[in-house]
C-alpha cells in the first residue's frame, strides 16, 4: 500500500481510443448520485448545471482531503467528513475501457480535477465512510485499479462560498414520503418515495413507486434513519402478507442489504448494484411512521 503515497502518473493510451467522461449512462448516473448526495462537496465543487460543459470537471477549489492509505483511520465522527475514491492521476482522458472498468464496480460520478498538467480521477462524493468503503473494495478489484485508495475531507476545513453557505442555513423540505408501512413484532417496514423529479420510478397499481441501484436505495433508507432488510426481515415482511393485501408494489423484487435482490416468492439471491430495483427500508421501531402512508 505504500506505493499509493507516491504521486504516479499513469498513461492510458494504449487501452484503446480515447473517451470523455461524458457518455450519456456516466451523466445520468452522476445526476442520480448528486441529487441523493447533496452534501458541501457537491456544493462547492461542482459547477452549475448550465456551465457543465466538460462533463465532471471538478472547480480549481473543490478540496480533495487526505489520503488514507493502509489501514490509517478517518478522523471525523459521522457528518464531520465527506468521502472521494482517487482512482489515479492521468496525462490523458480515461478511456473506454476504464470507464467501463470503473462503472462495473461504482455507482457514482466519475469527475477530474486538473492540476500540474496531471488529471486526478476522483469517483463520488461519498457521504458515508462504509458506503465508500466497499466500492473502493469493489474498484480494487478491476485490473486497472488495484492502486485505489479512499481520501477524507474535513468539512470544519471547507471553505463554503455565500451561494453554499445561504443553501446550508436554508431550510429545505424533506422529499421523501412513505407510500406504504407496518410494524410487524415491534419492526417497522416502509416503502419511500422521492417526490423531486429526478428520481427513478415505474408505475404500478396507478401509482409512481421509486426504482433505485443498491447504493442510492441504501442512501435513501439512512435518510429517514432506516436501513435495507435483511434476509430475515424479509421474510418476516412476506410472511405476514401485508404486502399482498395492502398492495405493495410487487412487479420488481426490492433491494436488501449487501446487494442482496429480495423476490415476492421469498427468494433471496445477488444482483448487479446497478439494477434499478424497489426500495424497502426498516428499523425496530419506538416511534411513530416517518412520513404520510398511502
Amino acid at each position: 500500500m505504500t506505493k499509493l503515497i507516491k504521486k504516479t502518473v499513469i498513461t492510458l493510451g494504449v487501452l484503446g481510443s480515447i473517451a470523455t467522461i461524458t457518455s450519456v449512462s456516466a451523466s445520468e448516473k452522476a445526476t442520480e448520485h448528486v441529487a441523493l448526495n447533496k452534501g458541501i462537496l457537491s456544493a462547492v465543487c461542482f459547477p452549475k448545471e448550465e456551465n457543465r460543459n466538460e462533463g465532471y470537471v471538478l472547480s480549481e477549489s473543490c478540496p480533495i482531503g487526505e489520503g488514507l492509505w493502509g489501514r490509517k483511520p478517518v478522523k471525523q465522527q459521522a457528518g464531520g467528513s465527506e468521502y472521494w475514491i482517487q482512482c489515479g492521476l492521468f496525462k490523458k482522458t480515461l478511456t473506454k475501457d476504464a470507464i467501463e472498468q470503473i462503472h462495473r464496480a461504482v455507482d457514482a460520478p466519475i469527475n477530474m480535477k486538473k492540476e500540474e498538467g496531471v488529471n486526478r480521477c476522483l469517483i463520488g462524493p461519498y457521504l458515508d465512510y462504509s458506503i465508500a468503503s466497499k466500492e473502493l473494495t469493489a474498484l480494487q478489484n478491476q485490473r486497472l485499479f488495484k492502486q485505489s485508495g479512499l481520501r477524507e475531507v474535513d468539512l470544519s476545513t471547507v471553505v463554503k462560498s455565500d451561494a453554499v453557505a445561504e443553501e446550508a442555513i436554508e431550510p429545505q423540505p424533506d422529499p421523501i414520503t412513505i407510500r406504504k408501512a407496518t410494524i410487524i413484532n415491534q419492526v417497522h417496514f416502509a416503502v419511500p418515495f422521492i417526490d423531486n423529479g429526478n428520481e427513478g420510478f415505474y408505475m404500478e397499481n396507478k401509482i409512481p413507486w421509486l426504482r433505485a441501484t443498491a447504493q442510492n436505495a441504501q442512501t435513501v433508507c439512512q435518510k429517514i434513519d432506516m436501513e435495507l432488510l435483511t434476509k430475515e426481515k424479509w421474510k418476516i415482511l412476506i410472511d405476514s402478507t401485508i404486502m399482498t393485501k395492502d398492495k405493495w408494489p410487487m412487479q420488481l423484487p426490492y433491494w436488501g442489504a449487501n446487494t442482496i435482490g429480495l423476490f415476492k416468492d421469498g427468494a433471496v439471491r445477488k444482483l448487479k448494484n446497478t439494477s434499478m430495483l424497489n426500495v424497502v427500508c426498516t428499523k425496530k421501531t419506538e416511534d411513530k411512521v416517518v412520513g404520510n402512508p398511502i
